[in-house]
């Protein structure tokens, strides 16, 4: 009797550990899935090739498809705040709003970017083009450009 109850409570516990396992290997599976499949969510380095000259940009993109921009333009650009959304297979839209101010200080209108981005070359880097209109105190268009952009996740490194 005693070696028939040791029997069964041995297949019981070899029963919940490999369950265990199986979801623990499922768990790690699922998230190295949602590493190779999470598109632009994340943090990136951006170079933008300006007409001024080449500047750095910090974009953070949300799974929630907001997106933050913040940059080497402040305190005459403020940070932005956007949206975007994938538009094809390998493809992202963003835009994005951020007020400008003058040397003193003062608001004198914002910048409407539209972006277009293309993942890769690598898999945490990604191409892109900005159209910029620069907008008054009425929102009416004064002036456009176009940036060329290239980005590269932000990676944590070890400590």
């Amino acid at each position: 009797m005693f070696k028939i109850k040791f029997v069964m409570l041995s297949i019981m516990i070899s029963a919940l550990v490999s369950g265990c396992a199986s979801s623990g290997s499922t768990l790690m599976h699922q998230h190295s899935v949602v590493e190779a499949n999470r598109g632009l969510v994340g943090a990136w380095v951006v170079t933008a090739s300006r007409p001024a000259g080449v500047g750095k940009n910090l974009l953070t993109f949300s799974s929630d498809g907001t997106f933050f921009r913040s940059g080497d333009t402040h305190p005459v650009l403020s940070g932005g705040h956007g949206a975007w959304k994938r538009v094809g297979d390998k493809e992202f839209d963003a835009t994005y709003i951020a007020f400008r101010f003058d040397q003193d200080r003062k608001w004198i209108g914002s910048t409407k970017t539209r972006i277009h981005i293309t993942p890769g070359p690598g898999d945490n880097e990604f191409t892109g083009v900005a159209k910029v209109s620069t907008r008054d105190l009425k929102d009416i268009e004064i002036g456009v450009s176009e940036v060329r952009l290239e980005g590269k996740r932000i990676q944590v490194e070890s400590f």
